[in-house]
């Protein structure tokens, strides 16, 4: 029983995981989209501009969708009745009473966004966008390609989550030009990607084995590497190495990477819960309200242990504030100890120097007394030679006779 509670653990770890590499998964392709998005609009405009020699500033802010009418015009269908060019089902071109655009340029961003929609029939998500912002803002525009509800509010690729981003670059066919996979064929890494969100996010039990999510995340990487452009972004190779990072067994899925995802993942069972309500049957409806119940308290599971984390963090820090104010405190005695002994050592110096002089007048004195005393000794035995020897001659000269003098000689 305990190595079942434990294998489940780790199910709903790798089904964590999965869901958090969809998060790598799209900070990888933001810039990417939002760089395309830009080239996108800046070549419809400079196209419309140059077709209809219209000035390089003319904009438009006042068209509907719902009002507007396309530049194409419909061609004769079957039993007689008018089609759309471009096989659009229900498209304004055949319908009667729409208005064209004042400003002659959002008619033709219609006709591009309808020409460049992969599906066929061409089937442009009219109720994410607003075509007031078509001529100002890329991203209204690429909302049209974004084949699913709730995306009408987003107003960058950062602010859209990973569907709305792979839907884009699937139906977008602008978009194609700068993807080397080509996204047109049945299970390219692309729609199986999309196709994993969707499997992650209503998931019925939160649970994947290892290798089934090792291989969601393996195919995340090979969106991300592929090579006409995404291979040479920073962003979607930074992605890459975090996607990798997840997949070794030693990785640690923080308590904030837990909850970012279940966070995602409660939103969209929300949005289903809600889109669902009333077309969906009672049992069905009952069971995603269990699901999104039982999410609920996952999360709270989480955040309790988060608390006791964060409690122990908290102890730690203090424990770290005392042993820094301890450092500190030591690093001024050492540095005052320090300064002492600069001091000592300065005074002890200038005692040596002092002794030297000391010493050097000491040792000239001692020579002088030397020789002092020598001469001392030296007139002593002068005088001593001459009590002597000299005070015993007669201090009066003598009288000497001739004869004497003779007897002398």
């Amino acid at each position: 029983m305990a190595h079942q509670l434990q294998l489940e653990k780790e199910k709903y770890r790798q089904w964590v995981k999965a869901g958090l590499g969809l998060g790598y998964l799209k900070d990888g392709l933001v810039p990417f989209c939002n760089d395309i998005a830009d080239q996108q609009h800046k070549d419809i405009l400079q196209n419309i501009r140059s077709t209809k020699s219209l000035p390089s500033t003319v904009t438009c802010g006042s068209c509907q969708v719902e009002t507007l009418k396309p530049d194409h015009k419909p061609v004769p269908g079957n039993a007689g009745k008018k089609v759309c060019r471009f096989g659009q089902a229900k498209c304004s071109c055949c319908c009667k009473g729409k208005i064209a655009c004042p400003n002659n340029i959002c008619g033709a961003i219609y006709d591009f966004i309808v020409q460049h929609h992969s599906s066929s029939p061409p089937a442009p998500n009219w109720k994410n966008t607003d075509a007031q912002q078509w001529s100002t803002d890329p991203w209204s525009i690429c909302k049209c390609f974004i084949n699913a509800p709730g995306y009408e509010q987003k107003q960058s690729a950062s602010e859209t989550d990973c569907t709305g981003l792979l839907h884009l670059m699937i139906n977008n066919q602008y978009f194609h030009s700068h993807i080397g996979c080509d996204v047109t064929k049945a299970n390219n890494f692309f729609l199986k990607v999309r196709q994993y969100r969707n499997n992650i996010f209503h998931s019925s039990n939160m649970e994947l084995e290892e290798s089934e999510a090792n291989s969601h995340i393996d195919d995340m990487i090979a969106v991300l590497q592929d090579g006409k452009e995404l291979l040479q972004q920073p962003n979607a190779q930074i992605a890459v190495k975090k996607l990798q990072d997840l997949k070794n067994k030693d990785f640690i899925i923080t308590t904030e990477s837990f909850e970012e995802i279940l966070r995602e993942i409660k939103k969209e069972m929300a949005k289903v819960l809600k889109s669902t309500e009333s077309a969906a049957t009672k049992e069905e409806y009952d069971d995603l309200k269990k699901k999104l119940i039982d999410l609920e308290a996952k999360m709270s599971d989480e955040k309790e242990g988060k608390l006791e984390i964060e409690k122990e963090l908290k102890g730690l820090k203090k424990t770290m504030k005392e042993l820094e104010f301890q450092m500190s405190r030591e690093t001024l005695e050492k540095a005052e100890l320090k300064k002492k002994l600069g001091v000592l050592e300065t005074l002890v110096s200038e005692q040596k120097e002092e002794m030297a002089k000391i010493k050097t007048e000491t040792s000239f004195s001692q020579s002088q007394a030397d020789n002092e005393q020598t001469k001392l000794e030296w007139q002593k035995e002068m005088i001593a030679s001459y009590c002597k020897n000299l005070l015993k001659v007669p201090a009066m000269p003598f009288t000497t006779t001739r004869s004497e003098m003779i007897n002398f000689q």
